[in-house]
């Protein structure tokens, strides 16, 4: 009896084991097939002054009935109940949230409600609690955050921007009470940089801005900057422009109408052109050290000449431009040239026909047509008047050495007559000399024959000379063994061919043209 006892007493505490091992197993299933579940949103961001939907969905399990949905939000000082749902009793609204609160779609799977004009004093947790039979309560809470869209604006630096001015604050783009902190910053094409300040603001919220420093140029005149700023606020980037007013001193540039001014033009003037930033307001005309011209007036921006230009409108004239940034010039140098040559239409001719007697002369004019090539320039003028003239003093050269090889040609000695002695000049004698010594031996006989005959008894009237000219020269000939016919008829003394060798030693010179001349008779 005691054994059966103690055996039975071994099976109760064997089944009191496994109850406790299988206990809590059995109530995890039996909870899950008969609990029930609620989903929310862990977190909810929403746009400051925008509504705010509090998703609550219901999961109610089998057997199960849902009795009541809620939503209260946590608070310092406790719970406070924002909107109950009571499938049987209906809809109740906080008194604090009457006007703001509705339930999107009350039922039993379904409880969300929404949030109108949400503010900062809305932030913070929420509850959503489902009373269920015969469970009880089952909840989820969610947090929301307000977001507020930044105010955003582009403000020019604190200077003008100037051209040539060191580098400073170009542009400011700011993004303001942003909450979260946006994302600012700046695209564009210059060689600049970017400086961000941030700064928290006592509501919660924050500024952001963003300074673009740059060194002014004239080149980036209307170039655009852009600001971008992101925020989760923004449904995409926001991107404003900004142009960029760059401010220089005039450009000065000065048009000349014509390339060549000559004199006698008319309609002639100079045209200045500046571009500046802002527009110039000042223009003015003036003759680099010298008096402006009579005739000449300045016309809004041009300086025209109201006459035909004259040589004395040649110089340099300055163009000087002024806006408020500053005065910039242009010098121009103009040189007044003479008028171009035209061609010249030739004067009528008289003349008489060739072949024809009249006694009235006939007339002939010639008739031209206009020219058809252009004028020359005043340099393509100079070269063909300094060829021409080249060519002339040429033609003069060839023409005086010309006449002076004819007149030698022609020349012949002039001298005086001497009866008894003649003295030939220097070039003369010392041919004279030469030649003698050449022909020592072949004239010596008949040298000293000729002056014994001269000197003794032949008289100097009974010496014949024979001339003929030959090719426009005299040749003469010594009356070397001359016969002279005592009774007055004379007979033409002639040497012989072999002596005529142009001797010295007789009274007969030879001369550089090939002709002799005698010592005593010098003919004109």
């Amino acid at each position: 009896m005691a054994r059966g006892l103690s055996v039975y007493r071994g099976d109760i505490a064997g089944i009191s084991l496994e109850l406790s091992i299988h206990l809590p197993l059995l109530l995890f299933i039996f909870i899950g097939v008969c609990s029930n579940k609620v989903v929310v949103p862990e977190h909810i961001q929403v746009v400051l002054g925008k509504n705010a939907t509090l998703s609550c969905r219901v999961h109610v399990g089998a057997n199960l009935s849902l009795t009541q949905s809620s939503w209260e939000r946590n608070l310092p000082m406790g719970s406070l109940t924002v909107a109950v749902f009571n499938p049987q009793f209906g809809i109740s609204i906080s008194e604090k949230y009457i006007n703001r609160v509705h339930f999107l779609n009350p039922s039993v799977e379904d409880a969300s409600i929404v949030l109108e004009g949400v503010g900062f004093a809305d932030i913070g947790s929420y509850i959503c609690k489902v009373v269920t039979f015969p469970l009880g309560n089952s909840q989820a809470s969610t947090v929301i955050d307000i977001m507020v869209e930044p105010k955003v604006y582009v403000l020019a630096g604190p200077d003008p921007l100037v051209d040539g001015n060191v580098e400073g604050v170009v542009a400011t783009c700011m993004a303001e009470r942003a909450r979260p902190p946006a994302d600012v910053f700046w695209e564009a094409e210059l060689y600049g940089r970017s400086e961000q300040i941030i700064q928290d603001e006592p509501d919660g919220t924050t500024s952001t801005q963003v300074d673009y420093i740059w060194a002014p140029s004239s080149h980036a005149l209307n170039h655009t900057l852009t600001c971008v700023v992101r925020h989760p606020a923004l449904a995409m980037d926001l991107r404003i422009p900004y142009v960029l007013n760059i401010q220089f001193a005039p450009d000065v540039m000065v048009e000349v109408q014509n390339d060549v001014w000559y004199v006698g033009q008319e309609n002639a003037k100079l045209d200045c052109r500046a571009n500046a930033n802002p527009p110039p307001h000042h223009f003015f005309w003036t003759r680099i050290n010298m008096q402006m011209p009579a005739g000449v007036k300045m016309t809004n921006s041009s300086l025209v000449f109201t006459r035909p230009l004259q040589r004395n409108d040649s110089g340099t004239y300055r163009c000087e431009v002024q806006n408020k940034v500053g005065l910039h010039s242009q010098e121009v140098h103009i040189w007044i040239h003479e008028p171009p040559s035209m061609p010249s239409v030739p004067a009528t001719t008289t003349g008489v026909i060739p072949g024809l007697y009249s006694s009235t002369p006939t007339h002939f004019r010639a008739h031209f047509t206009s020219p058809t090539l252009a004028s020359l320039h005043d340099d393509t003028m100079g070269s063909v008047l300094g060829s021409a003239i080249g060519g002339t003093l040429v033609l003069v050269l060839l023409l005086g050495i010309a006449l002076l090889w004819y007149t030698r040609q022609q020349r012949t000695f002039r001298g005086d007559y001497y009866t008894k002695q003649y003295i030939g000049p220097s070039y003369m004698q010392k041919e004279s000399i030469e030649l003698h010594d050449t022909f020592r031996d072949d004239l010596a006989n008949s040298s000293q024959d000729l002056k014994h005959k001269l000197n003794g008894d032949i008289p100097d009237t009974q010496i014949y000379h024979s001339y003929r000219k030959n090719k426009g020269c005299w040749v003469s000939y010594c009356p070397e063994n001359s016969n002279i016919n005592t009774t007055g008829n004379t007979s033409t003394p002639y040497l012989q061919e072999k002596r005529y060798n142009m001797a010295t030693d007789c009274d007969y010179v030879s001369h550089k043209d090939g002709s002799v001349i005698s010592r005593r008779e010098w003919y004109v």
